[in-house]
């Protein structure tokens, strides 16, 4: 390993810190070795692991700290899920676009958080890192690294794509949107997968982490994963043009909202076509400011995947070509032969050959740092809310208000509590004991009896006034009479009633009686 002896025979010919290859087989990841070719040596190989010698040892604690980082995102991850499911959907805001975003950076996060607990082997032997054909960590590790990567990268696609159709075409996806982005969304990852992890595979190339290989890894994984991220960008960009375009317009249109007519009113025709720019400048910052955590997390998960995409290329091409060029290389060499017990000092001149250590401490970072963006974007302080209100119902005192009169079959004495008021309702004429009280069990007839007598007692004063008989009065009209009672046309007198005389005050029958009376 790294710290075999300087004295090992699996060196060979080759100085020490290096080993011959010559002395070893073809486990593990063969490609991952660092050899160069040395004249009358043979092919000369850095320790496993390399980092080691390219790094300083500082480079250790913030690997760790990027697996502790993920390991927190994880767990705020599960928290964002798991409320998603238990809360009411006001109080999460939840959306199928939110649940696959965070599906996926727990797969990214799994990748780091597998191997902080399992702490793995990174070597195979002296010389040659570990794969996923010979460590199972590794395997688990790499997969879910390359899950999550192309899973976030084609649901920030996704969820690009339907702010771009509501900003700028005014259009809600619906159903068939949601079935076509779960078939491609999903199927798309599942393919550049399986095409990544069997024909690439992944290995440890820094740290305890498992990363893809550089063999056709450009054509499997990294040129896909640019290429959806590129989509992203662009239709981002065009979502922002388009707000810039519609704010400009409503700037621009602002003092001709209102076109006065000679009659100092608004012109109709001329305020429709001004004011349009400012109704959809409104249409346009309502959906924005909707839509703003959403916008906010495409962008910066775009940023963290083009830069550690374009990192890693550049890293593949580094290592690719470090040993083409032995005399750009040399000094590093001839540096770690002089000290091999302390290679630290010569970490300055490999970083100037391979990537320096300040780049790939932010490509870990980064990638880190992807589940805690989506947690705080998504978050909500109604989230924490729901949960105290959760906890107390299910786990706190009940206290509620329960009406005396809810049970069905209540007994004692707060079953009557409303007899004192019922006196007063069964007073009125027409009101029954029914309407009062519509409980009265039968095994407590005795008690209920004394109450129902006062509820159907009639008061004294009501009682007299019954009995008396009711004369109606002669000239009284508001009861109706029977038609044998009724007073016919050719009985009646105007005289009999005291009716004053006039023409259209008798009938046609005794109009020449009434011209003689008169004197007419």
């Amino acid at each position: 390993m790294a710290n075999s002896t300087l004295s090992s025979p699996l060196r060979g010919n080759c100085p020490a810190p290096f080993f011959d290859a010559a002395q070893f087989g073809f486990g593990g990841s063969v490609e991952g070795r660092f050899c160069a070719p040395i004249p009358n040596l043979g092919d000369c190989c850095l320790p496993c692991p390399a980092t080691d010698y390219i790094y300083p040892d500082d480079f250790k604690k913030w690997y760790r700290a990027a697996e502790a980082l993920n390991l927190a995102g994880l767990v705020c991850m599960v928290f964002l899920l798991v409320s998603f499911i238990c809360l009411p959907a006001e109080q999460t805001r939840r959306h199928y676009l939110s649940y696959c975003l965070i599906v996926a950076a727990m797969f990214l996060a799994l990748g780091f958080v597998i191997p902080f607990g399992a702490r793995p082997e990174q070597c195979y032997d002296e010389i040659t890192p570990n794969d996923m054909y010979s460590s199972l960590t590794c395997a688990f590790s790499g997969a879910f690294i390359i899950a999550g990567g192309m899973s976030i990268a084609v649901w920030i696609f996704i969820r690009a794509l339907s702010m771009h159709l509501q900003i700028c075409w005014d259009v809600m996806p619906g159903k068939r949107f949601f079935y076509w982005a779960q078939g491609l969304g999903w199927t798309v990852a599942a393919a550049f997968f399986t095409a990544t992890i069997t024909v690439t595979g992944v290995s440890f190339r820094f740290g305890d982490v498992c990363h893809v290989n550089a063999a056709h890894s450009l054509a499997d994984f990294w040129g896909p994963l640019l290429a959806i991220a590129g989509a992203a960008t662009l239709v981002q960009l065009a979502t922002f043009g388009y707000c810039i375009k519609v704010y400009l317009q409503s700037m621009w249109n602002d003092d001709k909202t209102e076109t006065q007519s000679s009659m100092g009113l608004p012109s109709y025709t001329n305020s429709v076509k001004t004011r349009s720019p400012r109704a959809i400048y409104r249409r346009v910052r309502k959906v924005v400011y909707l839509q703003w955590r959403g916008i906010t997390i495409v962008v910066f998960i775009l940023v963290d995947v083009v830069f550690f995409s374009i990192v890693f290329i550049w890293l593949n091409s580094i290592t690719a070509h470090a040993t083409d060029d032995l005399q750009l290389a040399m000094p590093f060499l001839v540096c770690l032969i002089s000290n091999p017990a302390d290679h630290e000092e010569c970490s300055p001149l490999a970083e100037a050959l391979f990537v320096n250590k300040s780049t790939v401490i932010a490509v870990l970072l980064m990638l880190s740092l992807a589940g805690l963006q989506v947690f705080i974007l998504l978050v909500r302080g109604s989230m924490f809310t729901g949960w105290l209100d959760l906890v107390r119902c299910k786990f706190g005192s009940k206290r509620e208000f329960v009406s005396l009169d809810a049970h069905k079959y209540a007994v004692g004495e707060h079953q009557f509590e409303l007899s004192q008021v019922q006196p007063s309702i069964a007073a009125y004429p027409g009101t029954h004991s029914a309407d009062v009280s519509p409980i009265s069990p039968s095994k407590e007839k005795n008690d209920i009896e004394p109450y129902r007598r006062s509820v159907t007692a009639t008061p004294e004063h009501f009682s007299r006034e019954a009995t008396r008989e009711y004369t109606t009065p002669n000239l009284s009209f508001s009861a109706p009479r029977a038609p044998s009672q009724a007073v016919t046309r050719a009985e009646w007198d105007p005289r009999a009633t005291h009716a004053r005389g006039g023409l259209g005050f008798h009938p046609p029958v005794y109009e020449e009686e009434y011209r003689a009376d008169n004197k007419i």
